[in-house]
Order: structure tokens, then C-alpha cells, then sequence
């Protein structure tokens, strides 16, 4: 979703979340494709203090990777301490092996904990499962993850099983969402279109999912769905809805 566009509705998430972080209180977010989850968190996060975002990997190995990367790009003191002076950084966390890895960023967890992120869960194995257990249950840690469904989180969904601590994502009411459809055209710069027909349509196929909105009006740009003023709405949504499903 544009980050440049202000986040439109979802006032009780953002306050479910910043609650959270003020608790310490560990949350799974839940919600289809653009949805609004990483722009939900990400917003969140402005008003945090540090805090780790990490993008899913489909691998231990490069979940590890991407941890590690993003504990040295946050000058984390409990990871940074275990590395020898005067190495250059990521080439010496390629160098490491997954058990290494593991027992590197449990200890600077441990030590210094700080809130972390896993947004877009899938698919995530038994030793994902292992290793991401001791960091949720350990003493100050707080992790908020975000994922489409319960059960596209393969092993994960052992771990985040209470519903006390469930985010479903809501979709947009009807003036939200054509708030949202206004500052995503004046964003594209679609001014010189027919509106009226093209954001009664998107707003029809849309239903309240604030990233089909924007993708259709991104869309909108594109000259093979254009002809004169007027939007060709019907290849214009297979396009989107196709790439919705990906």
C-alpha cells in the first residue's frame, strides 16, 4: 500500500496496537491481501520507540539472516558485542551457520530485549516454530506478527493460538473507503478521468479493502486501461483481482 497516502479507518487497530506496545503484550494481526496490515504496523510504529520490523522469509535460515541484519542496522548492543572488531558486518553473518545464528540472537534477546516484528507469516516449519518459541516466551520480549490466515502460518499457528490476542483487520465502512478512493486519485493524479463512473465501480468490487482501492486507481494510470476520459473498468478488475490472489 503507499506509505504517502495517510492511513484511512482503522482507529480501533491502531489503538488495539499501541496498546499493545505499552503492555508489552505479544498480538497476531490477521487479514487478506492488502488488507492494510504492514501499513497498519508500520504507522504504528512511528509513535515507538525502537522497535525491529522484519519481513518474512520462507526459510530458518534466511529468517535468521534477516533478524540479524536488521538487530546490526538497529545498533543493537546485546547482537553487535559478539561480533569481532573490525569485520565487516553482513559478510560475517553469512559466514554463520543456523546454530550459531540461533544461539547469537537468543542471546542478545536475553539480554536486551526489545519488540519485534514478523509481518506476512506463511508457510513456517517446526524449527521456525523451535526457535521462535524461546524468544516469544522470554521475559520482556513482545512480538507482533502479521499473517492472510490461521492456517497459512503452517507451524506458527501452535504459537499464536489465543484468540485474546487476535487483530482481524475490519474492512473500510463506505465513507472511509471513498475517502480513501479521493486521496488515492488526487495521488495518481487522475483528475483528467471520468470519476464518477470509475469510483462507484471500484468501490462496488473493492468492498472496504483499502489496497484493492489504491491498486485500481494505481491501475488507472496505465494507458491500456484507459480510453479517452473513461476507465475500461472490466480488465482494469481481472487485473487487480488477479494479482490479488497471487
Amino acid at each position: 500500500m503507499e506509505m504517502e497516502l495517510p492511513l484511512v479507518g482503522m482507529a480501533k487497530e491502531r489503538e488495539r496496537l499501541s496498546a499493545a506496545f505499552s503492555a508489552g503484550e505479544s498480538l497476531l494481526i490477521l487479514g487478506p491481501r492488502w488488507s492494510g496490515k504492514t501499513r497498519l504496523i508500520q504507522e504504528s510504529l512511528r509513535s515507538q520507540g525502537t522497535c525491529l520490523y522484519v519481513a518474512w522469509k520462507p526459510t530458518l535460515h534466511g529468517l535468521l539472516l534477516a533478524m540479524a541484519r536488521v538487530l546490526i542496522a538497529a545498533g543493537h548492543s546485546g547482537f553487535l558485542g559478539r561480533i569481532e572488531p573490525g569485520i565487516e558486518h553482513d559478510a560475517w553473518v553469512h559466514r554463520q551457520t543456523s546454530l550459531h545464528l540461533k544461539g547469537l540472537l537468543w542471546t542478545a534477546f536475553e539480554r536486551m530485549p526489545v519488540p519485534l516484528v514478523f509481518d506476512g507469516i506463511a508457510g513456517a516449519g517446526f524449527p521456525t516454530l523451535r526457535f521462535l518459541q524461546r524468544i516469544y516466551h522470554m521475559p520482556g520480549m513482545t512480538v507482533l506478527a502479521s499473517a492472510r490466515n490461521v492456517s497459512g502460518m503452517g507451524a506458527l499457528n501452535r504459537l499464536f493460538w489465543d484468540q485474546r490476542h487476535l487483530v482481524n483487520m475490519v474492512s473500510l465502512n463506505d465513507n472511509e473507503a471513498r475517502r480513501l478512493f479521493d486521496l488515492a486519485a488526487a495521488h495518481f493524479n487522475l483528475g483528467n478521468l471520468d470519476l464518477e463512473d470509475f469510483r462507484e465501480k471500484a468501490l462496488e468490487s473493492a468492498a472496504g479493502n483499502p489496497g484493492l482501492i489504491i491498486e485500481m486507481c494505481r491501475l488507472a494510470t496505465r494507458p491500456q486501461y484507459l480510453a479517452g476520459r473513461h476507465v475500461k473498468f472490466a480488465p482494469l478488475r481481472i487485473d487487480t483481482l488477479i494479482g490479488f490472489a497471487d
